[in-house]
């Protein structure tokens, strides 16, 4: 059985087995519970990434439902995603794969919501509109990320780095710095694939169409690559914003 034949397999299973589904997540858990109480001073940390981590998703996600709506598309506000609620967005697998990276130590995290649903074909004028609903997960991320260090600018020595309130904003921006940033690489099911697909000839969209339900793997590649070759190029781009905040963390994660 060759790596393709091996992956659609996978995939059908993930897709059938509800139960295996919630096996691997109550195991995830667990592990996570243990790693909890094994060091309560990251715990605090965990939690506030987990709760930025689903908020910053949470509103990429409704910023494509609401941008769609607003060129012409009520699939999404008729599903009821155009909603606050994150039980809406969250994606089992999306939570799930970020907990794994982190227990096996890697310093990146990534995860994904369910994407909201968009009939393209709907939105009027459709390039635009197209052009506008997939950017708008990112610009909400780098937006937040922004709004975070103007915060941190005005409060952080006021209160300093070990502060509860300034570690969110740290989070808010680092989380929301980095999925803007990667949500804009050229591979679907990312944002920027699906910019790259609307807008090429009929021959590169045959190639993404192709390597789209490979998505999943390529994207833990990227991860891979990432956390073992590009962490310190990356930490210093996260670490320049912050010093223009006025807060130097000397990222080192």
């Amino acid at each position: 059985m060759n790596m393709r034949e091996f992956f659609d397999k996978f995939l059908s299973f993930w897709n059938r087995n509800f139960k295996f589904r919630i096996g691997i997540f109550l195991l995830v858990t667990i592990l996570l519970i243990f790693k909890f109480f094994e060091n309560l001073e990251m715990s605090m940390n965990i939690i506030i990434i987990f709760v930025v981590y689903i908020f910053s998703m949470t509103f990429h996600e409704i910023a494509h439902g609401y941008v769609a709506y607003c060129f012409g598309d009520d699939t999404a506000k008729n599903m009821g995603r155009i909603t606050l609620n994150p039980l809406k967005h969250v994606d089992l697998l999306g939570i799930i794969f970020p907990a794994v990276i982190f227990l096996c130590g890697f310093k990146f995290l990534i995860g994904w919501a369910k994407p909201v649903p968009v009939n393209f074909s709907k939105l009027t004028p459709q390039k635009k509109g197209i052009f506008c609903v997939c950017i708008a997960g990112v610009t909400v991320n780098f937006i937040f990320a922004a709004i975070s260090l103007i915060v941190l600018r005005i409060i952080g020595h006021r209160l300093g780095i070990n502060n509860i309130v300034v570690e969110i904003f740290i989070y808010l921006y680092l989380i929301n710095l980095l999925l803007g940033i990667f949500n804009l690489i050229p591979i679907t099911p990312l944002d920027g694939g699906r910019i790259v697909y609307f807008f090429s000839s009929e021959k590169i969209r045959r190639v993404y169409g192709y390597i789209e339900k490979y998505g999943v793997v390529i994207i833990i590649l990227i991860v891979y690559l990432a956390n073992k070759y590009f962490s310190g190029g990356i930490l210093s781009v996260f670490d320049f914003f912050l010093k223009l905040a006025g807060i130097d963390l000397s990222l080192d994660i």
